[in-house]
């Protein structure tokens, strides 16, 4: 039987398959959706406000925006087919906007606005077609207007831009016209933002036959800026006038404060890779009811200058800022935040604090900056952080018979200590984290081998006189958060090694000091209930593993804390409320307040600070009467306060 038929037969069938197979392929690649690309990161600033515009190949199947806090940053996630891409991150020369970060999920990608400052702007994300357009408004924080700057900008869409054909104006006798009449173009000239190229003049300029003009013998020059104009452009002024007023709400009903502050901040380009930055702020306060005795906080005649109780002027900041490839470097007096939390420092205790208004003051102001090296690298999804701070400061105590004196804690024995010595290689503190960006989540390593910032209270048995000085230890934690439709889950802890405890469980002694572990962590959930409305909530807890007996002390301290931020009347009033509950003892915390925006640079705050619970407790203690010197008012700290601002720019 010849086997013709069947050499035919599978020669169809092949053929047939082929075919089949092929038109499969082409359905489905004429199925599939086109990639999204990014094609123009592209800045523009007006006043106070900014606007970030992300241009794509295509307009994204939806877009999602949430704000992050400490650090404070605007995440976009842009959604639609992406193809990998490697992350990457676009610095920006601005005052508010550091940079934008962007990474490749597999159904969207993640940009990052990275934002200078503690306090999150009001904002507006919308899609235009293939448009996505951030608008970010700080009503405190007004500039004058920058050069718009293209932060990325693809290959692809230079190529696209340039195939674009362009309206011809010329005339026979015009470059263009030769151009056309097939002389050589001129060389490319490589497109500067920011600034104009003006065309060059040729022999065929002319008013008339066989006539040249003068401007067609030399190239036309546009008149050069004078030194002035070269400086104005480079610098920038902002800075603040306000009033700060409260009231006690308990007797005596009287002002607990009337400060009146002064802050400037300069920022000078000295070139494109580098910015100098100094911050200072003066304080007059004729009421203060805060402070006793101006004498225990050390003074530096560079960081700061006191004129008795009623008068503060500080350096507040000043540093060097270098932008180096994938190097962010900052040297100088400075403060570094870590952590993710809200109302209580869990991982935020690089910087000392000032505690004369307890913890009601904003973390940016009551920080103490210090002098140190900061070095960040990014590599891809990663960032190392590197720190050295050879100079030393703690905590400040609210003074001894002041309104927010700590009741739990003898004053005497956070007075007078044996400081580490100021540019001593040996008495440094040092710290590094590790950053990546993964998927929904940011996740952080941090380790800081440091100083306690309140000193350690040893007593010498012989006098029983206090003889406080400040310990070393080392701070092991993380943090993260996580995202997902309106949620974002955070969290952070940090485990301390060798911190100090007071303790009365020897026999042979009734006070002493011993070290131990110590882990304070929290988690929070954000909600972002609709555009003009933002919650948290948090759990906070700390444990002291293998606790003394006797401690001085709580072993295991909970909080919970409540959060609610919101705006109303086109973004001018800004209600938020603060709760901080401690478990242990039911003692509580309420800040309420609710600031009007006049205008960009005039706004006032009214509010209320409220304290109940036992006095044992973090925020209970504020809440009882408690004597001192023949004085009830240094207890029930309720109060009313007034806030005034105008800022202004240079």
């Amino acid at each position: 039987m010849s086997s013709t038929p069947l050499r035919r037969k599978t020669w169809v069938f092949s053929l047939v398959a082929i075919l089949w197979i092929g038109a499969g392929v082409s359905f489905a690649q004429a199925a599939s959706p086109p990639v999204l690309r990014l094609h123009k990161v592209h800045l523009t600033a007006d006043g106070s406000q900014r606007q970030v515009v992300l241009q794509f190949s295509q307009a994204p199947s939806a877009i999602h925006a949430f704000p992050l806090s400490t650090p404070t940053r605007l995440v976009i996630d842009v959604i639609g087919p992406v193809l990998p891409h490697p992350s990457a991150a676009y610095p920006a020369k601005d005052t508010l906007l550091r940079r934008v970060r962007v990474g490749t999920h597999p159904q969207h990608l993640r940009f990052v606005l990275d934002l200078k400052g503690e306090k999150l702007p009001a904002f507006t994300v919308e899609q235009q077609g293939s448009r996505v357009r951030a608008v970010l408004r700080a009503p405190d924080r007004p500039t004058p207007e920058l050069r718009a700057q293209i932060l990325f900008e693809s290959p692809e869409a230079s190529s696209f831009a340039q195939s674009i054909p362009q309206p011809s104006t010329s005339t026979p006798d015009s470059p263009q016209a030769e151009q056309q009449a097939g002389a050589a173009p001129p060389p490319a000239v490589p497109k500067t933002e920011g600034a104009s190229v003006a065309p060059s003049r040729t022999a065929a300029s002319r008013q008339g036959p066989g006539r040249v003009t003068p401007s067609a013998r030399r190239p036309a020059r546009e008149p050069q800026p004078g030194l002035f104009e070269t400086l104005r452009d480079r610098l920038d002024v902002t800075g603040y006038v306000k009033n700060e007023t409260a009231l006690r709400l308990h007797s005596p009903h009287q002002l607990s404060k009337s400060q009146n502050w002064l802050q400037a901040e300069i920022e000078f380009e000295l070139t494109d890779w580098a910015e100098l930055t100094i911050l200072g702020r003066s304080m007059f306060d004729p009421v203060n009811h805060l402070e006793t005795n101006i004498e225990d906080f050390r003074t530096s005649p560079v960081d700061r200058l006191e004129g008795g109780d009623s008068f503060q002027a500080e350096l507040r900041e000043l540093y060097l800022d270098v932008l180096y490839e994938d190097f962010d470097i900052r040297l100088g007096r400075q403060q570094i935040v870590w952590g993710e939390s809200i109302g209580l420092r869990i991982l935020d205790v690089i910087n000392p604090q000032d505690f004369r208004e307890f913890i009601l003051n904003d973390f940016i102001d009551a920080r103490i900056p210090l002098w140190g090296l900061r070095v960040d690298y990014t590599l891809s999804d990663w960032t190392f952080e590197g720190l050295w701070l050879p100079d030393f400061e703690a905590n400040r105590p609210a003074d001894q018979g002041s309104e927010f004196q700590f009741r739990n804690v003898p004053t005497q024995a956070l007075r007078s200590a044996n400081q580490p010595e100021d540019w001593r290689l040996s008495d440094s503190e040092v710290g590094f984290r590790i950053t990546r960006f993964l998927r929904n989540m940011d996740l952080s390593v941090n380790y800081l081998y440091s100083w306690s910032d309140f000193p350690v209270p040893f007593l010498d048995r012989n006098t029983f006189r206090f003889k406080p000085r400040h310990e070393r230890f080392h701070l092991i934690g993380g943090s993260f958060n996580y995202a997902f439709d309106v949620f974002v889950i955070r969290g952070e802890g940090g485990l301390r090694l060798g911190e100090h405890f007071v303790s009365a469980d020897l026999p042979k002694s009734y006070y002493s000091i011993r070290q131990r572990e110590f882990l304070s962590y929290v988690l929070g959930l954000d909600w972002t209930v609709h555009d003009n409305l933002m919650a948290n909530v948090q759990f906070f807890q700390n444990v002291i593993f293998n606790a003394p007996g006797a401690l001085v002390g709580e072993s295991v301290e909970n909080a919970v804390s409540l959060f609610l931020l919101s705006d109303f009347i086109n973004e001018t009033l800004h209600p938020q409320l603060l709760v901080l509950y401690g478990i242990n003892f039911g003692d509580l915390l309420i800040r309420s307040q609710v600031r009007y925006d006049f205008s960009d640079y005039l706004s006032a705050t009214i509010g209320a600070d409220f304290f109940t619970g036992s006095r044992s407790g973090l925020f209970g203690q504020f809440a009882a009467p408690v004597r001192d010197h023949d004085r009830y008012w240094t207890g029930r700290n309720s109060r009313l306060f007034l806030e005034v601002k105008h800022s202004f720019a240079l």
